[in-house]
């Protein structure tokens, strides 16, 4: 067990019997890191972790209290596989797909029927500023250099994300797309023709099935375990009954059900679908809600003969590709340009006479810089830099006739 789970047993158990009760408040990130020996970010991600249990809840500016949600027992999670119609299915779900979209408009709804967080979520003045910011410096070459495949840095970014999660995948084999719904119509459209079927797991995400009926595809449902995701056997069965032209699956958190495939799971399903030779499109945009030590890992992880085809959501690439993107990060980033410590008239580039008079010494001679007579230095030097000495010189302006030529030169 690692310190932030012993740490979050420790409390859960303070909790349960009685020591911490409904509205009492957990002592501070700092006074808990110093007390228990470990570090602020253990205690953070103890906390994170109770509060993913519902025995906790952050308060702005406040910190974190009890609110006793978790005590009561959890149903029992359910182990029935579904058992869906056996045979291709003709779909008609456009009316119900939009029923579902303008419930989810309503502000007196959560939307459960989809995958949609809550405006209230977004930073949106955050990233106001850092648009605003952005666009001030945007190359304006950019917006081509941008079109597809996508940009060539961002692409890059996400190989070398794919690399260190043990995918190594050329960058050129990467394309960027207008959301991951787009990216998955594509890889439908390059395998499949109007009339094909296409297996999909039972229940599925509605967009696929709306994808399905737009392209004049037919559905082949397959069961699917709520835990562990679609079932092998049953696959395996619907591949050699009805001879589809792919499978469009999400084995990472799929939706509805939210089951996630075991990576021995994952890598059978992938050699079983390179034994007939049937593509695999992969919906992997919400491997990203992971909440653990490591990102389960897709199916394409274990694909060596290139029959799965898989779309993400990688924000993390986002942030990585433009840190990469030269002077723009900055801006993007909202990294604080700040105040220089220097007066705004010392970063004014000073004439060149003026310069010369500060730093000739006295009974010298020089040329004016600006009607190139010769002229004597009569007062004496300054013994402080140019630009820390600029605005006091200002203020004695009158000083620098000494130093001029004498003739109606105004370069003093």
């Amino acid at each position: 067990m690692k310190r932030y789970e012993a740490l979050a047993a420790d409390i859960e158990a303070s909790i349960r019997n009685g020591t911490l009760k409904t509205g009492d408040r957990l002592p501070s990130v700092r006074h808990t890191g110093q007390s228990r020996g470990v570090s602020a970010s253990t205690v953070f991600q103890a906390y994170y972790l109770l509060e993913a249990r519902g025995l906790v809840r952050a308060r702005d500016r406040s910190g974190y209290y009890v609110t006793g949600g978790g005590l009561r027992d959890a149903p029992p999670e359910s182990t029935l596989t579904s058992r869906p119609a056996d045979g291709p299915l003709s779909l008609d779900v456009s009316d119900q797909v939009f029923d579902i979209l303008e419930a989810s408009m309503s502000r007196k709804v959560v939307p459960f029927g989809s995958a949609f967080p809550s405006p209230l979520l977004f930073p949106l003045a955050r990233l106001g500023q850092f648009m605003a910011a952005s666009a001030k410096s945007l190359d304006p070459w950019s917006t081509v250099d941008d079109l597809t495949p996508g940009s060539a840095a961002l692409r890059r970014q996400i190989a070398l994300r794919y690399l260190a999660e043990g995918m190594p995948v050329p960058a050129d084999e990467l394309v960027v797309t207008n959301g991951a719904l787009e990216a998955l119509n594509l890889c439908l459209a390059a395998v499949t023709r109007p009339g094909d079927a296409v297996i999909v797991e039972s229940p599925t995400f509605y967009a696929a099935l709306q994808a399905l009926q737009r392209m004049g595809l037919r559905a082949i449902e397959v069961p699917t375990h709520p835990g562990e995701g679609i079932d092998l056997g049953a696959l395996e069965l619907a591949i050699a009954a009805h001879k589809p032209s792919a499978c469009w699956l999400m084995t990472t958190f799929q939706n509805p059900l939210g089951s996630l495939m075991p990576d021995a799971k994952k890598k059978a399903l992938v050699a079983l679908l390179a034994r007939h030779a049937l593509p695999l499109i992969e919906d992997d945009v919400y491997a990203e809600l992971y909440f653990g030590e490591r990102r389960p890992a897709p199916a394409k992880a274990f694909d060596t003969q290139g029959w799965c085809c898989t779309a993400r959501r990688s924000p993390s690439a986002w942030r990585r590709a433009t840190a990469s993107a030269g002077p723009r990060p900055g801006a993007l980033h909202g990294r604080s340009r700040g105040r220089s410590s220097r007066p705004r008239s010392a970063l004014r580039r000073p004439r060149s006479s003026r310069s010369r008079a500060i730093s000739r010494k006295a009974g010298s001679t020089s040329t004016c810089a600006s009607c190139a007579r010769r002229w004597r230095c009569s007062r004496p030097p300054s013994r402080r830099p140019w630009a820390t000495t600029f605005r006091r010189a200002r203020a004695r302006r009158g000083r620098w006739a000494a130093t001029s030529c004498g003739s109606s030169c105004r370069h003093g």
